[in-house]
C-alpha cells in the first residue's frame, strides 16, 4: 500500500480518453475521509491518496499564547487508518513529503502518472474533509469535458457549504472554492496554488453545485494540532498568520453568540458568526449521522 515513487525512465504515460481520477492530499483530517471517498468512488476509475507524515514546516517548538511549547505529533495514525484500502483495487495510497503547499497538487499528479503509467482526461483534486452529495461529481465531470458545442473549460470548481462543529451550524456562504476538476484535454500543463486551484484562479469556472466541507468539524485533538501547525508554518510559506486565540476562544469554547470566527488574525471579521443549518436528510444518511 505505501509505495515508493519509482520514475518510469524512458517511458511516457499513455493517454486514456475519458478516464477520470480523484487525487487526495492528506496530513491530518481522517474523520470524514471514508465518507468523502464513498461520495465519489463510483464517478472515477482511480483514487489516489497521497499522505505525508510530516507537516510542511518541521520544528520541535511552537510559540503559542505567549509561551514556547513542545510541538505535538500528529494525533492521527494515518498509515494505520489507510490500511483499510490495502486490498481496494480502486484506491492507491502512497507517501510523499513537501515543504510547501504551493503547486503540491500538480506534483502529486505527476507522481500518479508515474505510478499508473497512464494519463487521464480529467482529474479532481480533493481534501479529506470535502464530501459531495453522491452523483454530483459525475455531473460536473460530464460538464467539464469538451462537448459538441466545443465549450472549452480548463477547470471547474464549486463553492462550499462549510459546516461549523456539527451538522446544525455552518459558516455563512463565502467565495471559498472546494475541490477542483481539471480538464487535462484543455489544460495539460496546469500548475496549482496553495490548494487545488490555479494561483490566479482565472482558469476556473464555478458550478452551481456545492460540496460539503467538514474542516471545522474535526475532533478536538486534530483541530488543536491543525491550529498549531498553521501557527508554525504560515509565516514561512507566505500564508495569513492565524489568531493565537482561535482554537481556545473561537472553536473550543464556541457558543452561538461567538463572533469573528475566521482563523486568520487579519481577516477574522470575515466570518462574523456561524448560522443555523438544516442538512438535507440524504446527506445526514450519507454521513452515517457521524456528528
Amino acid at each position: 500500500m505505501h509505495d515508493e515513487i519509482i520514475p518510469l525512465v524512458g517511458r511516457r504515460p499513455t493517454y486514456a480518453s475519458n478516464v477520470k481520477w480523484a487525487i487526495y492530499r492528506i496530513h491530518y483530517g481522517l474523520d470524514f475521509l471514508s465518507q468523502s471517498v464513498d461520495s465519489i468512488r463510483d464517478d472515477v476509475e482511480k483514487i489516489f491518496i497521497c499522505y505525508s507524515l510530516d507537516p510542511w514546516i518541521v520544528k520541535d517548538k511552537v510559540s503559542y499564547l505567549g509561551e514556547e511549547i513542545d510541538m505535538p505529533r500528529n494525533p492521527e495514525l494515518v498509515e494505520q487508518y489507510l490500511s483499510i484500502y490495502e486490498n481496494d483495487p480502486k484506491v492507491h495510497c502512497f507517501r510523499a513529503e513537501f515543504d510547501t503547499p504551493k503547486n503540491q497538487f500538480r506534483q502529486i499528479y505527476d507522481m500518479c502518472l508515474d505510478i499508473e503509467a497512464m494519463k487521464p482526461s480529467r482529474i479532481v483534486f480533493m481534501e479529506p474533509d470535502m464530501v459531495y452529495k453522491k452523483g454530483d461529481l459525475a455531473s460536473m465531470l460530464e460538464q467539464v469535458k469538451i462537448g459538441d458545442d466545443e465549450t472549452i473549460i480548463p477547470a471547474m470548481t464549486t463553492y462550499q457549504i462549510e459546516l461549523w462543529k456539527t451538522f446544525e451550524w455552518r459558516v455563512p456562504q463565502r467565495d471559498r472554492t472546494g475541490p477542483v476538476i481539471w480538464n487535462i484535454d484543455v489544460a495539460p500543463s496546469f500548475t496549482t496554488g496553495f490548494g487545488p486551484a490555479p494561483e490566479s484562479g482565472s482558469l476556473v469556472i464555478h458550478n452551481d453545485i456545492k460540496n460539503y466541507n467538514f474542516g471545522f468539524c474535526l475532533n478536538s485533538l486534530t483541530m488543536y494540532y491543525k491550529h498549531l501547525t498553521a501557527i508554525q508554518f504560515s509565516s514561512a510559506i507566505g500564508d495569513s498568520i492565524p489568531s493565537q486565540e482561535w482554537y481556545r476562544d473561537k472553536w473550543s469554547n464556541w457558543v452561538p453568540e461567538t463572533e469573528d470566527l475566521e482563523i486568520a488574525e487579519k481577516w477574522k471579521y470575515l466570518i462574523k458568526r456561524a448560522e443555523p443549518f438544516e442538512m438535507p436528510i440524504e446527506m445526514i444518511e450519507q454521513m452515517h449521522g457521524q456528528i
